[in-house]
């Protein structure tokens, strides 16, 4: 296959893997911008050029690590390298200029460090969900470098394995664990700003940044970001309750919401036209496992109320036990009343909080944070919303046992535990997100898998937590599968086989073992709700339903398992 050739075949996969990635980084400026600001602090206002600094970062740390492997320079690597530029950058460089924007890449890229370029994934909770499409597109962006000309070396597969442990390890740190994570320092990413080394602005134009007028006004840079209280209030009603509706499962979790944001919008509507309004107290109690979509319901929460003017702005602050217990006696009130104040404004949403109440009565600790909130509760009533989470029985004694708890939070909503099918949607979400696809086989043994794990459940179940740590399972399987592949097509970098599919703690065998079993797939056809019977060759597919002959897409199917036959 000659350059050109290969040339043509790359260059579609490997703008696309570009343009995912500076999505993904706005996409996640944007979410903190407008939904969390105060867990940005001073860095609200430079976070959205932070994340585009950080996104041409990765790019260039990618490429430099992979073909800096074996020591060789080619002409498809030049070529590569030409595309990033012009993405990063838009400019077009050739010959001896893309020669010397090259080398300063490669020598000026050896400042950044993982930590730095992957910390906002680690340090900020709500950018958590994004760590399997970060890890999807390093593999991708890697893998498409490394076998941009032919066949990889040896040099360049072993970096490429290295290069996703890397990235898979530094992304699953503890915040705060390491004093690698924090962001880069201007001086760090100064380079970043530019392919051609930085130079000097000219007098008269004090901290201009480095490139010429033509970048500067090529549009490349973010756009000033809009904060939540710069959007209509409609609007971002609006896209709260989207965001509501969207969300997997949690029927009845969406009806209460639903009804609370009808209740306080007739409220609302009475105020203005002089009617007498019902006093009703916001604070709420949430109750469910780990991983039922406790902290997004939170947030959304606070946006509705935030949205309606019910709050200043609606944002979320998100905490445990040890945000509002200190370590010594009298520390734990100004410890409570300053995340108190941090959510002035907003929802304050305390995790396990039955962890403040010991069964003994001896915890003075947390006897005086829970003090100290209910005060605040009362005091601020009309200035923050506080939501407590955690396991059903635990917080239902704890609300019990306190009548301060007990008279302010008479709002309990429940959160089920997602069933495999809701599961499996789940997981399909993830692959569309990450150009995923997910074949009918795949699906399958997804599915009874999902199953198998519903069935044995206890309540430390994964839930959500389980379906995104089953995809980063599949994406890596599919990653070490293709590694030596020499020439990779969107098939290859994109569709998850059976052989990919496993979920944490349960074997391929024992997978193998639950595809063999007998059991029937029973599909919900959405017009008449009858359960027709599909073979596992047909999820995701369209088939008719016999009763009523609707045509329906059976993405998912309920997992019946048959007796076996016993000796006549």
């Amino acid at each position: 296959m000659t350059d050109a050739t290969r040339l043509q075949a790359l260059e579609p996969p490997l703008r696309r893997v570009l343009r995912d990635c500076r999505k993904l980084y706005a996409a996640c400026a944007k979410l903190m911008v407008q939904r969390h600001p105060t867990e940005l602090g001073t860095q609200l206002a430079s976070f959205p050029q932070l994340m585009e600094d950080l996104h041409r970062g990765l790019v260039i740390k990618v490429f430099t690590e992979i073909v800096q492997a074996d020591g060789r320079w080619t002409t498809m690597e030049k070529q590569v390298a030409a595309m990033l530029i012009e993405h990063l950058w838009e400019e077009h460089l050739r010959g001896e200029r893309l020669r010397e924007a090259i080398e300063g890449l490669l020598c000026r890229s050896e400042s950044l460090t993982w930590g730095s370029l992957l910390a906002p994934f680690v340090r900020y909770h709500p950018l958590r969900d994004g760590v399997a499409q970060v890890e999807t597109i390093v593999s991708r962006l890697a893998n498409l470098i490394a076998k941009c000309d032919g066949q990889p070396s040896a040099e360049e597969t072993r970096r490429l394995h290295e290069l996703q442990a890397t990235v898979s390890s530094a992304l699953r740190a503890r915040p705060g664990g390491e004093p690698a994570w924090r962001e880069p320092t201007s001086r760090e990413t100064e380079f970043l700003h530019s392919p051609q080394q930085p130079t000097q602005a000219p007098a008269g134009e004090p901290g201009r940044p480095p490139g010429n007028a033509a970048q500067r006004g090529s549009g490349t840079r973010p756009p000033t970001a809009v904060t939540a209280s710069q959007v209509n209030p409609a609007q971002r009603l609006a896209e709260a309750l989207a965001e509501l509706d969207a969300l997997v499962g949690l029927v009845e979790v969406k009806k209460r919401i639903r009804s609370l944001s009808n209740f306080l919008q007739l409220q609302r509507k009475r105020q203005r036209a002089g009617l007498a309004t019902m006093p009703i107290s916001l604070h709420m109690s949430f109750v469910g496992n780990p991983g039922t979509g406790k902290t997004t319901v939170a947030r959304i929460v606070g946006q509705i109320l935030g949205s309606m003017g019910i709050l200043p702005s609606g944002h979320l602050v998100e905490t445990d036990r040890s945000g509002l217990v200190a370590a010594y006696a009298g520390q734990t009130a100004p410890k409570t009343n300053a995340l108190c104040d941090s959510a002035l404004g907003g929802v304050l949403f305390i995790d396990e909080a039955y962890s403040l109440v010991d069964s003994s009565g001896e915890d003075v600790y947390g006897r005086e944070a829970i003090q100290t909130l209910l005060k605040r509760m009362e005091d601020d009533r009309d200035q923050f919303v506080v939501i407590v989470a955690g396991y059903p029985d635990e917080m239902d004694q704890m609300i019990r046992s306190n009548p301060g708890l007990s008279s302010r939070i008479n709002t309990r909503i429940e959160f089920p535990d997602y069933s495999p099918i809701e599961l499996g949607r789940i997981f399909e979400m993830l692959c569309k997100r990450n150009d995923y696809r997910l074949p009918a086989e795949s699906r399958h043994r997804l599915l009874v898998a999902f199953a198998d794990a519903y069935r044995q459940r206890d309540r430390h179940f994964g839930n959500g937590r389980l379906a995104r740590n089953a995809f980063e399972d599949c994406v890596r399987h599919l990653a070490d599968r293709i590694a030596d592949v020499a020439t990779l097509t969107d098939e290859l970098m994109t569709q998850l086989k059976p052989e990919d599919i496993s979920l944490p703690g349960i074997p391929h065998r024992r997978i193998d073992e639950l595809i063999a079993q007998p059991h029937a797939l029973r599909a919900v056809c959405p017009q008449c709700g009858q359960k027709p019977r599909v073979r596992g060759a047909t999820l995701g597919k369209t088939v008719r339903c016999p009763s009523c002959q609707t045509p329906f897409a059976a993405a998912w199917a309920e997992v019946e398992h048959e007796p076996t036959a016993g000796p006549s």
